[in-house]
């Protein structure tokens, strides 16, 4: 096994006293549950013996990490603290006297960064990034104005409004913004490359969600903390922060159930509730922790096999509970000990033939009609919920460009016919994309048809987990209808049809 990144030696798993009919086992059971990973790494004892990347997602690009941007930001406020700048008992509002409300309650002003650290802030509800990233003015001041009703540091409420308030809070104490502040102390020692950081409309990096990395670089934070700070013989991390943040300081934590907007708390004794938290870190089985992701984004620190595993994937919502406990049932058990020399044969062959790229222009079923030549068309949309105003279609030999109207402007996904075509677009896509919405995103894009009238055009996203499909069927009458719909997203995953009739002239 040879890792994509200089800073890790491969191994074959049995080298290193790891089992890889055990891994075999545990990809087999995700494929049968289809729960679809987009890269897998394992490493143990200073050897990466694990680094796959599923088409079309790749070891170069940056993927989505989602809430477990929450733990960085953990990571902030650890070199905040060691520096002097920060205290756990420095109360929130003394970071915000600006945007205090006159009306603030008690339970608001007594809050610490302690409690932004643990979760235990004294809300009854924690906001999601979906509702969030659709605020537009100040997520500090939303924060502030959030009804406070329980003393804080007792109760448990799991919030990306919380940790995103913690992000604020280091940029305060340090004049940086999280991303600027950990670049010299983290990414640059690790030799990140590609991370991405969003922020909010005041400027602060996103504290809960909004991180992206490449896979290497998220199992490197992971190697990081299992070395307890340590990294290629020089200490990164502030002696003693690895103890601390992995100590459990809540016990029985839950993110709670999810309301479409909200989490909202599971009552203590309720079910699901098995799990502890740290600072920002959620506590797994035994001595283990893990950073974790809406859709499957995880990175599971595993001291006691001297070993981390990271992965991205798209899990469906509601079932990222599954893929945890199978990595603790099918794949930790990898780390007991090694198999034959012929399940790594086994495995190197299989992980080699997974994930080939399937073919985007099957044959037409009905031969004897000919495939519609959209090329040149253009059409007005009626009126419709996602604001799409017009269609238009351009051919140029094997590509086709499909250009998009709407209130944020003209939006162009060039799709391979026959192929695939990759290329930055910026086209809308927030309601189907847990409300995402990047100024420009990378896109692999095929188009094909299905019937003669009928065009299917699949559009990865190739730095997150979203994957659209979009069916155009071509009616009677210089008619379509457009209908999209997404793999994975925190609400509905298909928006309503959308209808359109040629244009004169051109629609967009």
């Amino acid at each position: 096994m040879t890792s994509h990144d200089q800073s890790f030696r491969g191994a074959a798993p049995a080298e290193v006293g790891v089992h890889a009919g055990r891994i075999r086992r545990f990809l087999g059971e995700l494929e049968r549950r289809s729960l679809p990973l987009h890269s897998l790494l394992l490493y143990r004892s200073g050897r990466v013996v694990t680094e796959h990347y599923w088409w079309p997602y790749r070891a170069d690009l940056p993927h989505m990490t989602h809430s477990a941007t929450k733990s960085f930001t953990g990571t902030a406020v650890g070199f905040a603290l060691a520096e002097g700048r920060l205290r756990l008992d420095a109360k929130v509002v003394s970071f915000f006297a600006d945007q205090v409300p006159v009306t603030a309650s008690e339970p608001l002003r007594a809050m610490t960064v302690g409690d932004l650290l643990t979760m235990r802030t004294g809300h009854r509800v924690g906001l999601s990034g979906k509702t969030w990233r659709l605020i537009d003015t100040s997520w500090v001041a939303e924060f502030l104005s959030a009804e406070v009703t329980d003393p804080p540091g007792r109760r448990f409420t799991y919030s990306s409004a919380t940790s995103h308030v913690l992000s604020a809070v280091v940029q305060r104490a340090t004049g940086q913004t999280v991303a600027d502040y950990l670049r010299p102390r983290l990414f640059e020692p690790l030799g990140f490359a590609a991370h991405t950081w969003d922020t909010d409309p005041e400027g602060y990096s996103s504290g809960g969600n909004g991180l992206s990395l490449r896979s290497v670089d998220f199992l490197k934070w992971g190697v990081l903390h299992l070395h307890d700070g340590w990294w290629q013989g020089r200490r990164v991390l502030p002696e003693g922060w690895v103890a601390r943040a992995t100590r459990e300081w809540v016990r029985g934590a839950s993110s709670g159930s999810w309301d479409g907007s909200r989490f909202v708390p599971v009552e203590p004794g309720g079910a699901g509730i098995d799990r502890g938290y740290g600072y920002q870190l959620w506590l797994g089985p035994g001595d283990s922790y893990y950073a974790s992701g809406m859709f499957g984004q995880d990175c599971v620190v595993l001291p006691r096999q001297d070993a981390v595993v990271a992965l991205t994937a798209a899990i469906p919502r509601g079932r990222h509970q599954e893929l945890s406990e199978l990595v603790y049932e099918l794949l930790v058990p990898a780390f007991d000990g090694p198999g034959p020399a012929s399940d790594d044969r086994r495995l190197a062959e299989e992980l080699a033939a997974a994930g080939e790229p399937p073919a985007v222009q099957p044959a037409v079923p009905t031969l004897d009609v000919p495939t519609l030549d959209v090329g040149g068309r253009a059409y007005r949309c009626d009126p419709n919920e996602d604001g799409l105003t017009g269609l238009r279609f351009d051919r140029a030999g094997d590509r086709l460009t499909v250009s998009l109207t709407d209130s944020r402007g003209t939006h162009r996904v060039h799709c391979g016919l026959g192929g695939w075509t990759e290329s930055e677009s910026t086209v809308t896509g927030w309601r189907l994309h847990h409300s995402y919405q990047p100024a420009r995103q990378r896109v692999l894009a095929g188009a094909r048809w299905s019937t003669p009238r009928t065009l299917i055009l699949d559009w990865y996203f190739v730095e997150s987990p979203f994957h659209d499909t979009v069916t155009v069927e071509f009616l009677p009458g210089e008619r379509l209808r457009w209908s999209r719909s997404v793999n994975v997203n925190s609400g509905d995953t298909t928006r309503p049809a959308i209808t359109a009739a040629a244009a004169p002239g051109p629609a967009v």
